[in-house]
């Protein structure tokens, strides 16, 4: 009995190598495992392991090719996938390279509206001695000023009034907060936020028009008109 075993082992060794052999020359697509399987089958217990074991290394080879494949698709996907993001951080880092210039030159110009606001809201309105009513033309152009900047809510517009130094001091500061106040509502007449307008009265304060100099007396009774900007948040009413 020994001795049949071992024969049969012995026929199966030699027979293994020769079984691959034929099958690979026949394209078959099992490969080592067969032949291992069928080895390993044969020594088991004859036909039936031999049957067992040929199942058992076609079901190895096949899961291993099933694995190097997958492997392989995955490979591929993240290859893609990688290009991909590279692709996309290099459209991101273009698109913010291109947002950062626009956003400098849109602060550039909102500079450049702001000075050239300030410069046309740098505006002077006269009054004569002692008054502190606007001619109606001068009230019609101070609204048709109001018009043009009542849509812009992010400066303040300041009202300064002055007087020239003739009078008492109580006198002029009077005088002065009624020419700013008079100034303002022709602004708010034409639609510009009363919020929006800050008033200040300085009477005789920083008048340089010596006495008897009707000139220079003359272009101190006055408002003047400036921006602000930005607009204070907080404490934007108009002060009296």
């Amino acid at each position: 009995m020994k001795t049949s075993i071992c024969t049969l082992v012995a026929a199966a060794l030699v027979a293994g190598p020769a079984v691959a052999r034929e099958k690979a020359g026949r394209g078959g697509g099992e490969g080592p495992g067969v032949a291992i399987g069928t080895i390993a089958g044969t020594v088991l217990g004859g036909p039936v392991g031999f049957v067992i074991g040929g199942g058992l290394g076609g079901w190895l080879s096949n899961k291993l090719h099933r694995e190097r494949t997958a492997k392989e698709e995955y490979a591929a996907r993240y290859e893609e996938a990688d290009m991909l993001a590279s692709e996309l951080q290099t459209i991101v880092a273009r698109n913010e390279s291109e947002m950062g210039r626009m956003r400098l030159a849109m602060n550039e110009q909102e500079t450049a509206y702001q000075d050239a606001l300030r410069q046309a809201l740098a505006v002077e309105v006269f009054f004569h001695t002692g008054e502190s009513a606007l001619d109606e033309d001068i009230a019609a152009r101070v609204e048709q000023l109001g018009a043009l900047i009542r849509e812009r809510d992010d400066f303040v517009i300041v009202v300064e009034g002055h007087t020239d130094p003739r009078g008492d001091e109580a006198y002029n500061e009077q005088l002065s907060a009624a020419r700013a106040e008079a100034v303002r509502d022709a602004l708010v007449r034409a639609g510009l936020p009363a919020e929006r307008i800050t008033t200040k009265a300085t009477g005789e304060q920083g008048s340089e028009a010596t006495e008897g100099d009707l000139d220079a007396m003359a272009l101190e009774r006055r408002v003047n008109l400036s921006v602000v900007y930005p607009a204070p948040r907080g404490n934007r009413v108009a002060q009296q």
